[in-house]
């Protein structure tokens, strides 16, 4: 039985990666606003079209962080499946989505899903 990731992943794999439509953070906005939590990404689609745009508004409010710590979730230091993070890919922080065994993010490349013991955890958020 497909569960809120599952269908969320599906639908990421469907789609592709727009700025500000469907890029890392708004589709981590999604998926928190159709768990039934505030649609804080509602703020800022359709305010940027580029990378540049996006990191403005990260910039703005004290990284990735600051963006997801605005839907008002408890943090947690081990996320589970279903909790939201902001992981560290080397050269670039991401919203990602735990999916268990690790983290699934959506890049430019497609959506992606990376095993846990390859990520650094930023910042988690129970859901």
């Amino acid at each position: 039985m497909m569960d809120h990731v599952d269908r969320t992943l599906a639908e990421w794999r469907r789609g592709s990666h727009v700025w500000g439509v469907s890029d890392c953070l708004l589709s981590v906005g999604d998926y928190l606003a159709a768990a039934g939590h505030l649609d804080v990404a509602s703020l800022f689609r359709g305010t940027y079209d580029d990378e540049a745009g996006a990191m403005r508004h990260v910039d703005d409010h004290g990284g990735h962080a600051g963006l997801i710590d605005l839907v008002g979730l408890p943090l947690t230091g081990k996320p589970d499946r279903g909790d939201v993070a902001v992981i560290d890919l080397g050269e670039v922080e991401v919203g990602a989505l735990c999916t268990g065994e690790g983290f699934a993010v959506r890049l430019e490349r497609g959506t992606v899903e990376i095993n846990r013991r390859f990520v650094r955890v930023v910042a988690a958020w129970k859901v």
